[in-house]
Parts: structure tokens; sequence; C-alpha cells
């Protein structure tokens, strides 16, 4: 049995007898496992509900800790901090499918990265019409955001493509790779282009800056930095707040600006290099861009990409900062970076094909089945648990409900969230008795751990125990089974390695346990069952066998052990 066979109804599990109550999946996201600490607020909350079920499940084996990042979820390495959309694809569908960068290589290794109607759209109609193709992105081999490498094959597409004018505009990284380092890989760019040159085609580096500095912010922190990386890419302008008579703004090239920056500002470094544009011999910047253009950023991972790409994509409901000047670009992300909300609008990688979803076979077995999510993470319990499909998979089966979200500018200061009303809609579903299989995710600690307010995340975990002590206590009662985990890693760790302030997801394991209303012995939580590395597609396999399954023989193997 493989995952492009037909769809059928799922085995019986010989041996083991489900229980009479639901089966319910509770994902509280990004809710990771870190050591007790300034910067943990799961350790500086009691969360007495939580913890005791954590600690009876430990005490009875029906607790381990997996992985939710890195290849455990189709990453790269164990350095790729795992998000929730690879995180729900993995619990969804059992199974390990190439996200990210991994996605890219393998793309553009296959060639089928440049025979998409979006790379016609972006680079192709720049040939036809000659035009411009810019790009850019973060320049290293940090492989966190981007790769050298990568951009030297896209570099290679574009000229075999018929463009004869190119265009770079560089980000200096200095966070993921040495801090200096940034001149040894424009020095690469310089040698590739030169290269490029000698076959015809106008290539030349535009514009530039550090990446904290320009252009890459996240999480909407500072505009600001989107607005410099927009002036000097888009418009070849430096602010005057960034300029002085030591430091120009304009220079005749890349290196030329890096340099005179070290020289000014000796402790910025790369990552803070303030913008420059690059100018010819009329004093003119060299890389403006206009109408009819394509423009690709090359960077795969998300978090640091999606407002740039607010300012290319928005028409006038972009409110952010004044862009001045908005050229009709044709603009690609690399990848989809927020898949939730369809940023960019345009992008060259699509998400992976994910075939054999456990929803496919729980249904073809004629099983009900329920998911529930507020709106920030609607999509994640039903889109990308199905494999990126809109829709039902079975719709006299299923039924989805989604809790509407409060804006995004509210989450610091409304904690709470929906949490108590995903909990009512779930005991209102609960208490139908109509679902088997009932999969919900609350939002909270992922949302609110993206705003770095430690006093909101522990009211946060607060709302997350208090919900918790609602709802289990029903699903035990019907004699049920619950299964408690996270898709990845967040609020567990607020405080980098330097002290900053933290936001983003992390590379911590989850807990993952299961709390049996029968009691009845039958099977324990066993790590070792699952593989070497257990991480979230071992759920998928889990739950299945909870529900009286056999689990597909091409998903990652359960973490239950029967006995």
């Amino acid at each position: 049995m493989s995952a492009s066979d037909p769809i059928r109804p799922l085995e019986k599990l010989e041996g083991f007898k489900t229980r009479e109550g639901p089966v319910v999946l509770i994902i509280i996201d990004g809710f990771g496992v870190a050591k007790p600490g300034p910067g943990n607020p799961v350790s500086q909350v009691p969360m007495p509900f939580y913890n005791g079920l954590l600690e009876e499940a430990k005490k009875n084996h029906m607790h381990c800790l997996i992985k939710a990042h890195g290849p455990a979820v189709g990453l790269p390495s164990d350095s790729d901090m795992g998000n929730s959309e690879v995180g729900h694809n993995a619990l969804g569908c059992g199974q390990i499918y190439s996200q990210g960068t991994k996605l890219v290589e393998e793309s553009l290794e296959s060639g089928a990265f440049f025979r998409t109607q979006n790379w016609d759209k972006v680079v192709g109609s720049a040939a036809r019409d000659g035009k411009t193709v810019h790009m850019f992105g973060l320049l290293s081999d940090g492989n966190v955001h981007s790769h050298i490498h990568q951009v030297f094959q896209m570099i290679d597409g574009v000229v075999a493509t018929g463009v004869k004018r190119i265009r770079m505009h560089i980000l200096l990284d200095g966070r993921d790779v040495a801090p200096d380092s940034g001149l040894k890989y424009v020095d690469m760019l310089e040698e590739k282009l030169q290269k490029v040159r000698e076959g015809g085609v106008d290539a030349l580096i535009a514009s530039g800056g550090g990446r904290m500095y320009v252009t890459m912010d996240r999480y909407e922190s500072n505009w600001g930095i989107v607005k410099r990386g927009w002036d000097a890419h888009v418009r070849g302008v430096v602010a005057p707040e960034d300029i002085d008579a030591e430091y120009p703004g304009y220079f005749k090239s890349a290196r030329e600006a890096i340099e005179c920056a070290r020289r000014v500002y000796p402790k910025k470094l790369d990552q803070f290099n303030p913008p420059f544009v690059v100018v010819g011999d009329d004093g003119k910047p060299v890389g403006k861009m206009a109408d009819g253009d394509g423009v690709i950023n090359w960077n795969f991972r998300g978090d640091r990409a999606v407002q740039i790409s607010k300012a290319f994509d928005q028409g006038d409901e972009f409110k952010a900062f004044d862009r001045v000047e908005r050229p009709k670009v044709n603009y690609a992300g690399l990848m989809e970076y927020d898949t939730e909300w369809h940023i960019p609008r345009t992008f060259l990688v699509p998400p992976p094909h994910i075939q054999g979803v456990s929803s496919q076979f729980i249904t073809a077995s004629g099983v009900p089945c329920y998911a529930l999510a507020e709106t920030h993470k609607f999509g994640h319990v039903t889109f990308f648990w199905n494999g990126n499909r809109s829709g039902y998979i079975d719709e006299k089966l299923e039924l989805y409900e989604e809790v509407v979200s409060l804006p995004n500018e509210l989450t610091e200061s409304h904690p709470e969230m929906k949490a108590k009303e995903v909990t009512d809609k779930l005991i209102a579903a609960l208490e139908t008795k109509k679902y088997k299989w009932v999969r919900v995710n609350y939002a909270n600690p992922d949302m609110v751990g993206h705003t770095g307010n430690m006093d909101s995340c522990r009211k946060t975990l607060e709302v997350i125990d208090r919900e918790l002590a609602r709802v289990v206590p029903l699903i035990l009662e019907q004699k049920g089974i619950c299964l408690i985990t996270a898709d990845h890693g967040n609020i567990e760790q607020m405080i980098d390695k330097a002290g900053a302030v933290m936001t983003s997801h992390t590379t911590n394991p989850v807990n993952f346990f299961i709390v049996d209303g029968e009691k009845r012995g039958d099977f324990v939580v066993d790590p070792a069952h699952a593989g070497p590395t257990p991480g979230l597609p071992n759920v998928t396999a889990t739950y299945i066998e909870l529900l009286g399954f056999k689990a597909p023989a091409f998903y990652h193997p359960s973490l239950i052990r029967l006995l």
C-alpha cells in the first residue's frame, strides 16, 4: 500500500477495543518544552490542570517528547524551526514531505521550477518585452532564509529564459553566518554576474543593506525596516536620515558601500549595514524598478518576507508607509510565505503534493469527524490538515467549525483571544455524541508568543489551563480518549541567547500525552515503538489506532504499544 494508491476503508486493528467515547486531539499551538527560566513563561505559570494531566501521564507511561521541527517535519536540518503549516501537514498525513528549502532544491534540480506559469508570468514576460528582472533576498549560505547557490541557479534560469537585463538587490546576513562574512558572498555573486555579463547579459548589483535594518522585518514590528528596502530596491533612494558626510548612501559598487559602512559604523557589521544604492557614472541608480519588470524574492522562509510582499502586492489598502512610487511590476515570492492569507499572490514553488491524508482514510471508514479552531488557525485543522486541500473530504461525515478571531492587532491586549468560545463550541459538539474523531486547535500560545509580551504570554497560559479544565473532564466522562500535543514551539522561549526578546518559533520538542477515560491499561506510549526520532508524523498512526484501525503501512509508526 502506498500514498498514491486509491483510498479505501481502513482495516480493523486486531487486539484492541476502541473506547466508547470520542478520540479527541487537542493541539496547543506554539507550545514547546524548554528549560525553566526567566525567558520561559510556561515555567512561571502554575497551570495546575494541564500539569496535573501531564504528571499523571508520565507516571502511567502515557507521555513522550516528540520533534516538531527540522527533518521530522520535512525541513532540511535540525536548525530549521517548525511552523503551524508543516506541523499540521504532518499531523494530518502521517508522512514527511519536503518543505521549505528542500522543496526548492528539488524543484530547481528537476527543472520544474522553470516550467511553471508563474515563472513565465514574471520572467518570461520580461524576456519577451525587453524588461528587467530584479532579484532580492538574503545573500548567504545560512540556509535558514535562503541559499546563495539557489540564487545562482535562479540567475541561470533567468538568463536561459532570454532576459537581457538583471538587477540584484542584496541583504547581508551576519546572523545565520559569521557576522562579518558579507563581503565573501558579495564577491561570490560578483564573480557569477561577471560570467553572466560575458555571456551578453547586463547583470549588476543595484542595492542592498543589512537584514535587520533593511527589508526583512517580521510580525510588523518595524515597518521602517521594510520602507528602507522599498526605497532602495524599488525607487533607488536612500533616505536622508541614513546619509551623512562619511556615509553618502550612493556608491559605485556593493563592496564600496560595505567597506564604507564598516569604516563609519564598525560596530554594526553585516546585519545592521545601512541601505545603499549603486549608481552609474551619471550618478543615477543602476537598478530602479519600472513598469513591466519582473521581481523575484528569493527567500524561502516566510516570516521576514511577508511584509515586503504586502508592499508589492497590495493596492490602495496598503497603509503601512508611503510607497511614493509604485511601478506595475510582476512580483513573485520564492514560496507562498503565508499560506493562510495567500501572501504573495504569485509564488514560484508550490506547496508539496500530499497524498493519502488521514481524513481520506477515516471518512472512507465511516467515522464522523469534527474539526474546530478560531480563524487564525482554522485553515490549519482543515486545509493544511487535509494536505493543502480546500473544503470537506466528505461533507456528510465531517463538520468544520470556525470561531471568528479578533483582529491581529488586538492579540497582545487580549491574550484570551477566542479560547473560551472555542471551548464552548467544542463542548456543544461533544454533547451531541455524534463525532467519534475530533481535532481542535487553541491558537493562543503561538499568536501571543509572537507578540513578545511576557505578561500577555503568562495570561494566555492561564487561559489555556482554564479551558482544558472545562473540556477534558467531559471527554473522560464520555469514556473518550484525549491526546494533547503541539504543532511546534514558541511561547516556551521568549528570550534568546543574547537576552533579547524572542518572538519566533523554536526548535524545541513538544509534549505528547494521552489521557484515557477508561484506563483499561491495554496500551502505553512507547517512543521506541515509533522509531529513532519520534515526531509529529507519528501522531497520525496513533490516533488512527485509538480509533480502532490499522494505520496505512506508509505512515510513520504509532507512538503507542499495545499490551
